[in-house]
């Protein structure tokens, strides 16, 4: 009798260990030394002096070189990716250098990337530094506000990809530096102008949110953003989700799409999720220290079909107790009818 109450108790837990624990991991890879570093040569049309970027006052046509350093600390050669990177906002609201060629936003006047040619690659020998120029061409039209990229710099081969990570790690760490670039006619302030464009569901490596895709259509930079954002049925004012964050920035010319989680990764939020149907996410931005306000809104659809999708992606682990209890109360049933069997064969 004792054996078989052993064996009933031993597959109860392995089936609910089965669903408490989830076998994916994430590991960071261990970082490597960073043995280089950038350092600019400030020209004399400089606007800042006190600032370790490029903000630079320019005149319609003008041409010039600009200058910086990429310093090898290492004791052999290495070679270094450049690329300069029109300015972006991401989902934190960080304006975001690092990705080139980004399809631009349909109001932008003139992309940054296309007035600038460079050497895409650069070697450095060990323990030296090599000065790398970059030629600029202003727009020859007028324009007001900022042109604002970045200057990436990152080492080749920071990886190698040959070499087999430890069983879980998925992440390997690359590093790079970034020169800010900014271009400007004048200093005169351009009235700030924010548009809602749409909304949508989406989900990133099982967090599932709600995004709010806002367009800054005029070039300036845009400090010290807020958002407070809700989420409602239509025609309801019940508030389903909310969100609000702080000291944000968005990038010139840029769309930053705000996420408003519907779920948690982990925990028993997890399987949140929204039912198919007809929604409302209101918006109050705050920009400037609350100088320039706008409360913003945007109906949009949830439907069976991206419901289905989404939770092929993320299964929905809602029934995972019951599934446990039914298998539970299976054994329970087998168990009985051994023990009867037992004790019947016993006599």
């Amino acid at each position: 009798m004792k054996k078989y109450l052993t064996i009933f108790l031993t597959l109860i837990a392995s089936i609910i260990l089965v669903f408490v624990f989830d076998n994916r991991t994430v590991e960071a890879a261990t970082p490597n030394g960073v043995n280089y570093s950038i350092s600019p040569e400030l020209p004399s049309n400089q606007i800042s002096k006190n600032i370790g970027y490029y903000d630079l006052k320019v005149t319609p046509g003008q041409s010039e070189t600009i200058k910086f350093k990429i310093n090898n600390t290492d004791t052999k050669e290495h070679s270094y990716k450049v690329s300069v990177n029109r300015a972006a906002t991401d989902i934190n609201g960080v304006i975001d250098y690092n990705d080139h060629g980004i399809a631009p936003d349909s109001d932008l006047q003139y992309n940054i990337e296309k007035l600038v040619t460079y050497p895409k690659e650069v070697t450095v020998a060990a323990n030296s530094s090599k000065e790398v120029s970059i030629k600029l061409d202003a727009p020859k039209g007028d324009f007001s506000g900022e042109l604002l990229g970045g200057i990436f710099v990152q080492e080749n081969n920071q990886i190698n990809n040959d070499k087999k990570l430890p069983k879980g790690v998925t992440l390997r760490n690359q590093y790079n530096y970034v020169l800010g670039l900014q271009l400007q006619q004048n200093t005169d302030a351009v009235k700030p102008d924010l548009k809602f464009v749409k909304v949508f569901e989406t989900d990133n490596n099982g967090q599932i949110s709600v995004d709010g895709e806002m367009d800054n259509d005029v070039p300036t930079l845009e400090n010290k953003v807020s958002v407070d954002a809700k989420v409602t049925a239509q025609n309801s004012s019940k508030i389903i989700l909310k969100s609000d964050k702080k000291a944000m920035s968005m990038a010139p010319n840029s769309d930053f799409y705000y996420p408003v989680n519907v779920n948690t990764v982990t925990g028993p939020s997890k399987n949140k999720r929204l039912k198919p149907g007809k929604y409302t996410m209101y918006l109050s931005v705050k920009a400037n220290n609350g100088k320039n306000h706008w409360n913003l809104k945007r109906n949009f659809v949830v439907t069976k079909k991206q419901m289905a999708k989404i939770n092929h992606k993320n299964p929905d682990r809602a029934m995972d107790l019951w599934i446990i209890l039914g298998a539970i109360l299976a054994l329970v049933v087998i168990a009985g009818f051994v023990i009867k069997h037992y004790r019947k064969n016993s006599r």
